[in-house]
């Protein structure tokens, strides 16, 4: 586990005065003491002893997490060869930290459940640490511990996912997403070019207009060795008749250029989150709603490009434009330039105030939108639900209260849109009026001006105002986009929690043999699930797992196919620790039947030849008919190739689906099956279906099944019986009806209500 990095710069100094040579490998917090008073005090172990410093907070601060400790009254070190035990023991909420010396028991401190899960790593850490074990990098950097952010020391928000938003480089998002356009590089530098002939062309064409055409053709001087007026004159419109067109064609090739490298980039950057999207764990998904990741997915992707296909380009061509039209106009006169350009600082001023408080905006804006859309997925998805229970006028108010929320800050982006609009508009306008009077007064007074260079000047001002414009719109259009970006590489960077070993070991045909040793599991830091689970199925036999609702059996499958990791202990398969194997040997070997069978949208035999692609389809039929699938299949209209999921006319029946799922994973041949609850939510009739299919599936492989009902597991070759996350009682059918604990009393109860329901007699 890792270590708070504000506690250990608190401990650093003091060690160093007791001569403490071993570094921390964890510690954390205790925010009790053994009377159950508010306290303060740090748990810290090291190579070879464990350490406990009282610490000195200000009383109104002791019940605040937040607030660190500011020095250390009293440091109490106790060597790990003196000691005989360490032990987190819990309580109903938190527990007690107990060492045990000399064969007696002495309690350190206590702590509340915020501090369970770091007291109990520190325990197990000991035990590893007494036993003369070597601490794996698993030890020291679990997945369930806070993580710290190194700079600031502040707790990652999400964990698992070492982003810090106080410390991150928005700067370099820009800089990721550049790299994206690397592999068009040629295109970008043809984008590039077009960009400087347009600009070229539109700083040339105020210079024609004005001082050219006023003051030199106009005024009767010659053009050139052209002396003819009329000609002159002829000249200089087909020059810019000619700069127009040579314009408008650069800028369609820009276009053109652009449109086609963009979505390339695009298609690639949403290929590349829904791929990290599949890297990841099972707990990521969990932890969001689904509405939010299809955002991220579609929207963000399409809001970050579009930035680059409407404004990165114009941007550099504004910036071009305006250098270069800037330096024309110092050229022809200082003054006039001065006065069109001495109130730009002032936009400046109001883009720099306004930016961060943009930036919040749109995060909010997307924050509501996101919610807004997950809200409307669950609608649609649980449609039925919402219309069995009467639910609709409460849904249209959460809606409502939602679109309220979007619409909130939807307002309050426009009315800054409207900020800056104006601001800019007066700005601009005050501008052309300050180089109109001081053109006129160059003019009439000091002669040091001429009325086409007035033009010049004032066509050079409104090449400005679009630039100006377009900059007070481009702050917006990057404050969105690099929201967007950073959600995106969020999702990109993101850790999975279950990542396969840097060198898996290879076993691609599996005999089958399944071992759990002293297995622990949380699903979150103070809430264990599984306690010193262990037991073994042999292969080709069948294991059961019984035990009321809640108690962790589907947790025991879950971890057997590494949909999560063991907080402690390990599982073996054949001998080898199940996250030693690579992930392509492990899914090709372990295949799952549950009540919950998802149908994908596609045809019947997509669907079933989800786990083999490549089968063929007579391979899909066996499989359904040994399923006993093909003859409800052969009834839809247009039989295996019927499409179904959702949104189709096909809507399948419980038993169906559950019929599709057993071909799908007889397809996949797997040498370990599990059953969970695979004919909890179907008819008698349907279960005798279901288990003739079953029974078929199950000839030659290991079985881990996990029912309710507790007549399809009397067949079982053994049994386990869990009971709050521990193995209560475990043997046969008849043994355990013999020992008339925990599964003799389940089997009464499901006796007596299937009695009463004229099932048995």
């Amino acid at each position: 586990m890792a270590a708070d990095p504000k506690l250990l710069r608190l401990l650093e100094p003091e060690l160093q005065k007791q001569s403490v040579k071993n570094p921390i490998i964890a510690c954390t917090r205790c925010d009790m003491d053994l009377d159950c008073n508010p306290f303060c005090g740090i748990v810290a172990l090291c190579k070879d002893e464990l350490i406990f410093a009282v610490c000195d907070v200000p009383s109104r601060e002791l019940y605040n997490h937040e607030a660190y400790p500011k020095q250390i009254k009293e440091l109490y070190r106790y060597p790990l060869k003196d000691l005989e035990d360490v032990e987190a023991i819990p309580m109903v909420t938190g527990g007690v930290f107990v060492i045990k010396k000399d064969g007696a028991e002495e309690g350190i401190c206590a702590y509340s459940s915020t501090y369970t899960f770091p007291m109990m790593q520190i325990s197990r850490l000991f035990h590893k640490l007494k036993e003369g074990r070597e601490l794996s990098p698993e030890d020291l950097s679990d997945g369930q511990q806070v993580e710290y952010c190194p700079k600031c020391g502040a707790p990652y928000p999400e964990r698992g996912r070492r982003v810090c938003p106080r410390c991150m480089d928005k700067r370099s998002v820009l800089k990721r997403l550049l790299v994206c356009f690397k592999p068009f590089k040629f295109q970008i530098i043809g984008v590039f070019l077009c960009i400087f002939l347009t600009a070229a062309f539109n700083v040339l064409l105020p210079y024609l207009n004005g001082i050219v055409l006023y003051d030199g053709v106009l005024a009767g001087k010659q053009f050139g060795k052209i002396t003819a007026a009329w000609l002159a004159l002829l000249m200089v419109v087909l020059i810019m008749v000619a700069g127009y067109v040579l314009q408008q064609l650069f800028g369609i090739i820009q276009g053109r250029i652009t449109a086609r490298v963009v979505p390339k980039v695009v298609l690639d950057i949403k290929t590349r989150v829904y791929s990290a999207l599949q890297r990841l764990s099972v707990s990521f998904f969990s932890k969001r709603q689904t509405g939010g990741l299809m955002t991220r997915v579609n929207n963000d992707a399409n809001e970050v490009f579009s930035f680059f296909l409407d404004s990165v380009p114009y941007f550099i061509s504004n910036i071009v434009m305006t250098l270069v039209a800037l330096v024309v106009m110092f050229s022809l006169s200082w003054k006039l330039a001065i006065a069109s350009i001495i109130l730009i600082p002032f936009l400046v001023i109001v883009c720099v105030k306004l930016l961060p408080r943009l930036w919040h905006m749109f995060g909010k804006l997307h924050r509501g939108t996101r919610t807004l859309n997950a809200h409307i997925n669950d609608d649609i998805t649980g449609a039925r639900v919402v219309r069995a229970f009467g639910q609709g006028d409460q849904e249209v108010a959460r809606f409502q209260k939602l679109s309220a929320r979007v619409r909130s800050a939807e307002i309050n982006q426009v009315d800054y849109q409207n900020i800056f609009f104006s601001s800019y508009s007066s700005v601009q306008q005050l501008s052309q009026l300050l180089v109109t009077l001081a053109g006129f007064c160059l003019i009439l007074l000091s002669h040091e001006s001429t009325y086409g260079m007035l033009v010049t000047f004032l066509g050079y001002q409104g090449l400005l105002s679009g630039p100006i414009q377009f900059f007070t719109e481009v702050f917006q259009r990057w404050a969105n986009s690099a929201n967007a970006a950073q959600r995106i590489f969020e999702i990109i960077d993101a850790v999975p929690e279950v990542r396969e070993a840097e060198h898996p070991i290879l076993h691609p045909q599996f005999e089958g043999r399944v071992e759990f040793k002293n297995v622990n599991f949380y699903y979150e830091p103070n809430k264990q699930i599984l306690r010193d689970i262990s037991f073994v199925a042999e292969p080709g036999k069948m294991l059961g797992i019984v035990g009321h609702t809640g108690t962790g059996k589907t947790t025991i499958v879950s971890l057997l196919s590494r949909l999560y990791d063991v907080t402690g202990g390990e599982i073996l398969i054949d001998g080898i620790n199940v996250k030693d194997l690579s992930f392509a040997d492990l899914r090709k070997n372990i295949a799952m039947v549950s009540q919950e069978t998802y149908i994908f949208r596609g045809t019947v035999a997509q669907n079933i030849a989800y786990a083999n692609p490549n089968c063929s389809r007579e391979e899909i039929v066996a499989a359904a008919i040994t399923a006993n699938a093909h003859d409800f299949i052969c009834k839809m209209p247009d039989g295996y190739d019927t499409v179904i999921g959702s949104g189709s006319k096909k809507q399948l029946s419980g038993g169906e689906r559950q019929r599709l799922s057993i071909a799908r994973a007889i397809l996949a041949d797997p040498k370990i099956l599990i059953l969970d609850e695979a004919t909890a939510s179907v008819d008698t009739q349907t279960e005798k279906n279901i288990q003739a299919a079953l029974d078929k599936l199950a000839g030659g492989r290991t079985v881990i099944s996990i029912a309710h009902r507790l007549s399809t597991l009397r067949g079982a070759d053994h049994l386990i019986v869990i009971e709050d996350g521990r193995v209560v009682e475990s043997g046969s059918h008849e043994e355990l009806l013999e020992q008339k604990g925990v599964y003799y009393r389940l089997t009464q109860l499901q006796d007596k209500a299937l009695a009463m329901r004229g099932l048995i007699e």
